[in-house]
């Protein structure tokens, strides 16, 4: 059971803790993307095993709720360790963007460093594959359905975003 802390519309806090998948009209927990970017400005990405429940065999970004206790920072960090088995320098991350979701808030991530995929050990349970990919790329695989759709919400936003307000 992961457990989460639980927010009002505003983002405040309820002082509450429920397990992540608890879901109730007006409370919201926190999630994380977490683009990482190259210097070649290519994006790692990740396959979802076939057997996860949702989304099974798609590609994603390294994503992941935001457990109790955590800032939306430290729950980014955790989840790139768990899931790729890579430290993050949290000087090289940067908060894109937040959104309200329907029972979550979430926060984009940029990452921008350099990571040998020989170094990447992949969370057997969740991750099949990795790659790095450039914008375009990724545009051509959201077109054809092969990535996540929570991902296709918001690509154009955050790709504008990149290019005119990262730093």
């Amino acid at each position: 059971m992961e457990l989460v802390d639980k927010f009002n519309k505003r983002r405040e806090s309820l002082n509450k803790v429920t397990d992540r998948e608890e879901k109730i009209p007006g409370e919201y927990g926190q999630s994380v993307h977490i683009w990482i970017m190259n210097k070649n400005k290519e994006f790692l990405i990740q396959k979802r095993t076939a057997s996860r429940k949702r989304f099974p065999n798609k590609w994603s970004l390294t994503a992941g709720a935001v457990d109790s206790g955590e800032t939306s920072l430290e729950g980014a960090i955790r989840e790139c360790k768990e899931e790729l088995g890579i430290d993050i320098d949290k000087e090289s991350m940067e908060l894109m963007l937040s959104l309200k979701r329907n029972n979550s808030f979430l926060d984009v991530w940029l990452v921008k460093q350099n990571v040998n995929l020989k170094d990447v050990v992949l969370q057997k349970e969740e991750v099949a594959d990795v790659k790095w990919v450039t914008k375009e790329e990724l545009g051509k695989m959201i077109e054809r359905g092969e990535v996540v759709g929570t991902v296709n919400i918001y690509f154009k936003i955050f790709i504008y975003l990149l290019e005119n307000f990262s730093l």
